[in-house]
């Protein structure tokens, strides 16, 4: 079904993936095979990998006519990480402040 990119596929995953996104998850299990024996085997992307594998669907999204969702993630891919923030501290003697 991967190597086929089947739509329906695709579509659950760019959305749990825009989802984690969205959320801040550092990572996501983008899908779960469970056996007959009743062990499962997940398949999980990291937060690292989001923005790449949202791109690599893009032509796919498009194929499909699924535009909004295109444009989230376009939305997505040309957000500028953001800056740590600092940590005031208090620098001048204990008890007195700067």
């Amino acid at each position: 079904m991967l190597k086929q990119r089947d739509p329906d596929i695709i579509l659950k995953m760019v959305k749990c993936v825009l989802s984690a996104a969205k959320r801040g998850k550092d990572q996501i299990d983008i899908f779960d095979i469970t056996f007959k024996n009743m062990e499962s085997l997940a398949f999980g992307i990291d937060k690292t990998q989001y923005k790449e594998m949202l791109g690599n669907c893009m032509n796919d999204l498009i194929a499909m006519e699924e535009y909004e969702l295109c444009a989230e993630i376009k939305k997505l891919l040309d957000k500028k990480p953001r800056k740590p923030r600092k940590v005031l501290s208090n620098m001048g003697e204990p008890g007195i402040a700067p």
